[in-house]
């Protein structure tokens, strides 16, 4: 389970900043102050979306920790007795 987390988690990331790198501004393409402002502004809406997925996985992790943490162990199985030497 661990393990499916560590992957999940590493995809994810990998996810989020695509994700944001794809919305962020390019600053050398612009020409004028107009068109700077108009790609910022147009980006701003992909920044933040990135930015609340950030904590809604935030969030889901340390739901599922608590969960994890909470949960009782297992009772492990009874545990045969090695054989005597005197007996066996």
């Amino acid at each position: 389970m661990l393990k499916v987390l560590a992957v999940l988690r590493t995809l994810y990331l990998v996810f989020i900043v695509v994700f944001t790198l794809r919305g962020m501004p390019i600053w050398g393409l612009t020409r004028t102050f107009d068109e700077q402002y108009a790609r910022c502004s147009s980006s701003l809406g992909m920044v933040t979306s990135a930015a609340w997925l950030a904590i809604a996985w935030i969030g889901f992790e340390t739901a599922l920790g608590w969960w994890l943490a909470s949960r009782r162990p297992k009772k492990p199985a009874a545990a045969v007795p090695p054989p005597d030497a005197a007996t066996g």
